[in-house]
């Protein structure tokens, strides 16, 4: 799963808002493919008024991984 990020005033990356053709909210920028996260980004960055840091991230590299339970 790749989501398109924006790096906030605070220095943290947030998911951008998802918005389709008719300018409706369909919630978080999560999208299946990097082709598809990289189009959204394009469209994105076009529609902001002042330009801002977007980015692609790889969401399952940025999950931690679980904990393996440990056998006593």
């Amino acid at each position: 799963m790749f989501s398109v990020k924006k790096l906030g005033k605070n220095g943290m990356w947030g998911t951008v808002s998802l918005i389709d053709e008719n300018g409706s909210f369909r919630g978080e920028a999560k999208f299946e493919t990097k082709e598809d996260a990289e189009k959204y980004l394009t469209k994105f960055k076009n529609r902001m008024k002042k330009p801002v840091d977007l980015k692609v991230f790889n969401d399952s590299e940025t999950e931690e991984p679980k904990k393996k339970d440990k056998k006593k």
